[in-house]
């Protein structure tokens, strides 16, 4: 939306303050935005941008701002217990079924199963939201929608698989695809906050101690280096923007990428 208010108000004039929240998210769109702003925030010096996340790596952002000041602000949490496998399991999805069995059989009540993945209509995705019935135990199954673009209230156990799927782009080969992917070590700490929200909370994952911290990478590849930046190269062309290559870009693409 405000990558379109560029195009009509180069300077942002209409604007004082802007605001980019789930900044871990990090969008090409996103990406883009934080380039176009470092630019004109250098002769803009009224122009504020406020950036927030749970787990970004605000050194990062401070350094490619110019050393913008950044806060870390205390959240209050309930305690959670974090729980690893002693091997790692060959199928994590049944493996998940399993685990959410031994902890209904530890605490028996009704079980009520919803899932939620991007393609549900919209009225099915809701009824993770709907309160539990007294004497019942609500089970959310979902994809990597929950981790950070949905907050459930109420969340006692947390099952980790380690997995992901993620899309991905070959510009040599004009490819898309959809993988499945060892999760990060940002993302696991992200699922982390789910659970211990409204009272205290356990997170089971899936793999070992010594997968976490030997085999995970520390951050998910972004966006910006994963998929088809088509739409990224037009919006900086009608911007006026040609040398994409010494464009400031925050994280950089390959330069195959803008290219091709």
């Amino acid at each position: 939306m405000l990558l379109r208010e560029f195009l009509g108000e180069l300077d942002l004039a209409s604007y004082s303050v802007l605001k980019a929240d789930e900044a871990h998210e990090s969008t090409r769109s996103t990406y883009t935005l934080f380039g176009l702003f470092k630019d004109i925030a250098r002769f803009r010096t009224d122009l504020k941008m406020l950036i927030s996340s749970a787990t970004l790596d605000a050194e990062n952002f401070s350094d490619y701002f110019d050393s913008a000041p950044f806060f870390k602000i205390p959240v209050r949490r309930f305690p959670v217990e974090i729980f690893y496998t002693k091997a790692l399991k060959a199928d994590y999805l049944d493996a998940i079924v399993v685990a959410a069995l031994q902890i209904h059989v530890k605490e028996p009540s009704e079980l009520i199963i919803c899932p939620v993945y991007a393609n549900l209509p919209t009225e099915l995705q809701d009824k993770i939201f709907e309160p539990t019935p007294k004497g019942a135990r609500k089970v959310v199954l979902a994809t990597n929608i929950a981790e950070t673009s949905l907050t459930i209230d109420g969340i006692n156990y947390l099952i980790d698989p380690g997995f992901c799927k993620m899309k991905s782009y070959d510009p040599q080969t004009s490819m898309k695809s959809l993988l499945v992917i060892t999760i990060s070590k940002a993302s696991a700490l992200q699922k982390v906050g789910r659970p211990g929200r409204t009272c205290p909370g356990n997170f089971f994952h899936l793999y070992t101690d010594f997968n976490y911290h030997n085999d995970l990478e520390d951050n998910t590849v972004l966006e910006m280096q994963r998929t088809n930046l088509a739409n990224v190269v037009l919006t900086l062309k009608n911007l006026g923007i040609h040398d994409l290559i010494h464009f400031d870009f925050m994280d950089r693409p390959s330069s195959e990428a803008l290219i091709t």
